[in-house]
């Protein structure tokens, strides 16, 4: 059994612990020390010398209606993350992603920023003399996310006592343009942002986003997403069955090119151990950066590439394999 020691800072009902726990048995190392992020809020937490810290977001902070928001708990992210370092740092305990790295990446307009000015292709604005507004985000990421490609959304503006709010419909629909802009209208004082159209990869019979899992600078875990499912599905068995039809259609020297790039891009932040790199891609040769997310890859139930350390794990097993090595 592995002598690595660590612990998961999560909200007490955080489905991610026992995500977590089923992870460490899988990789074979202890079970998780679990830490709220009550008592890092608090100023009450408290580590053990040596001991990995894991962390995400403030699960349960992110209200399902109404949408908007997302600045304040940013900022509410930010101060929390910060205390975190403090308590981690005066107990010698290292964290797998550094705090001030996690909230660059997750204000998506500095880290775009950040990433342009190292070389790497980002997404150009929308055109201004282009009547569509392109593909529409939300700037910050510390707690919900939502994205609008084309008229297609899960967001609809709602009458409310105070005027207008931007609300969430479970199912996808289509507002038509100009509801869409006054959805965005709403909701620019949050730090709504666009970005240029793609027409992206076409791959089993849907378009696809290619996401990358990058443990300790190495790809180890990739799959095509659909861009417009905010929550990745499974992929039974492990399977990867976009992969196969990616490099069927496109060729093995532009899935190397496409692992390299996001190699590239999780080597600007060297002190995150378990970097998701989304990469938005065509059908010809347009590739470009499109989202970074310092907890890692949001891949359930894939089995990681042959030949690295996430080889026949999860994603989160394959974080462990690699930092019970270390240790």
């Amino acid at each position: 059994m592995s002598t690595l020691r660590w612990a998961v800072v999560a909200a007490d009902d955080d489905p991610g612990r026992a995500e977590w726990t089923q992870a460490a048995h899988a990789a074979g190392v202890p079970e998780p020390r679990f830490v709220s992020w009550r008592s890092v809020i608090a100023e009450e937490a408290e580590f053990q010398p040596a001991e990995h810290v894991i962390y995400g977001r403030l699960e349960g902070w992110a209200p399902s209606n109404p949408v908007g928001g997302q600045a304040e708990r940013f900022r509410e992210f930010t101060e929390a993350v910060e205390r975190l370092d403090l308590a981690a740092v005066k107990a010698g305990a290292p964290l797998v992603a550094a705090a001030s790295s996690t909230v660059l990446l997750l204000d998506r307009v500095g880290r775009d920023e950040h990433l342009r000015e190292h070389g790497l292709p980002i997404l150009d604005g929308p055109d201004p003399e282009s009547n569509r507004l392109g593909i529409i985000r939300s700037r910050y990421t510390a707690s919900d996310d939502w994205i609008i490609d084309g008229w297609h959304t899960q967001l609809f503006p709602h009458r409310a006592r105070t005027g207008f709010e931007v609300w969430r419909n479970p199912a996808d629909t289509s507002v038509g343009p100009s509801n869409l802009r006054q959805v965005l209208s709403l909701l620019e004082p949050h730090g709504v942002y666009a970005r240029a159209e793609l027409h992206r990869a076409y791959l089993c019979g849907r378009f696809h986003d290619l996401r990358f899992e990058v443990v300790d600078g190495k790809v180890t875990h990739a799959a095509g997403v659909l861009r417009e499912e905010v929550r990745a599905r499974p992929w039974y068995g492990g399977r990867r069955r976009e992969l196969d039809n990616f490099v069927e259609r496109f060729g093995s020297e532009r899935w190397q090119r496409l692992v390299a790039l996001a190699e590239r891009t999780a080597a600007l932040f060297p002190d995150i151990r378990s970097l998701g790199v989304d990469l938005i891609v065509d059908n010809r040769e347009a590739e470009y950066v499109f989202d970074v997310d310092p907890f890692g890859a949001d891949l359930p139930g894939l089995l990681g590439l042959p030949d690295t350390v996430g080889a026949g794990l999860s994603v989160r097993a394959g974080v462990l394999r690699a930092l019970s090595a270390e240790s």
